[in-house]
């Protein structure tokens, strides 16, 4: 990339410091630098060597923290790969970037992708004046984004803007994004689930690029048949249905 492309994790806490560790050392991630975004108290003393470190005082908690987190990012960072704690990247992600750098953010769409049928998010679609007609939400575990761009800027400010006005609610960071992203009339590239795999049981077509599960990696994640399309059961990658070569 000739956009100063970097990977960056957001990440409080020990449980989830060991988390990105064992992410980053189990990951084949591209050579890009790699950041870490936490607050102020969090103890980062077993994280790998030459991993830079961004502290930020936070207000909210849980995943509304990422919110706040989005707009961190330092400021030589062109492309980026956001990351939660429970990934593991196993493929080529350049298509990622390219698109990201295209058109400033790529994302893949929640195995639950009604937005409005996430945990009844559809009362504040309403408020914020946004009828319910089928819109997407995308998962936020995996966000490739060009986060310095003016566009890109109004999406996250929006989301944190979001978060704050229902901080008492229990929403994911993801609705906010998606309906921040509404909000601001804003295309993002949509990649498929491969950069986002979520191993909840949806199928797979192809390979796995990006595992997104707290479940371990399967042996054959990265070498999956040819001529199935497959899904996660029990702890294993299985055929699930017959297609053409």
């Amino acid at each position: 990339m000739k956009n100063n492309p970097a990977i960056i994790f957001f990440g409080w806490g020990p449980k989830y410091i060991d988390l990105v560790t064992h992410c980053i050392r189990e990951s084949q991630l591209p050579p890009y630098p790699i950041f870490l975004i936490t607050d102020t108290a969090t103890d980062i003393g077993g994280l790998p060597a030459g991993i830079e470190v961004v502290r930020h005082d936070s207000q909210l908690s849980g995943k509304a923290r990422k919110t706040e987190f989005f707009l961190c990012l330092p400021e030589q960072i062109e492309t980026a790969l956001l990351l939660d704690a429970d990934t593991r990247v196993i493929g080529d992600v350049s298509l990622g970037f390219e698109k990201a750098e295209k058109h400033g953010i790529a994302m893949v769409p929640a195995p639950h992708y009604s937005l409005a049928d996430f945990r009844d998010f559809r009362q504040v679609m309403l408020k914020e004046g946004v009828t319910p007609l089928g819109q997407i939400i995308y998962n936020s575990g995996v966000i490739f984004c060009a986060p310095h761009r003016p566009d890109v800027q109004a999406v996250f400010e929006s989301t944190l803007v979001l978060a704050k006005k229902y901080r008492d609610q229990v929403w994911s960071d993801q609705t906010y994004l998606s309906l921040a992203i509404e909000l601001q009339g804003f295309n993002p590239y949509t990649l498929s689930p491969s950069f986002n795999y979520r191993a909840f049981g949806e199928l797979i077509s192809g390979s796995i690029r990006i595992w997104h599960s707290y479940e371990p990696l399967p042996p054959n994640a990265g070498s999956l048949e040819k001529g199935y399309l497959h899904r996660y059961e029990k702890g294993k990658l299985v055929k699930a249905v017959k297609v053409p070569l």
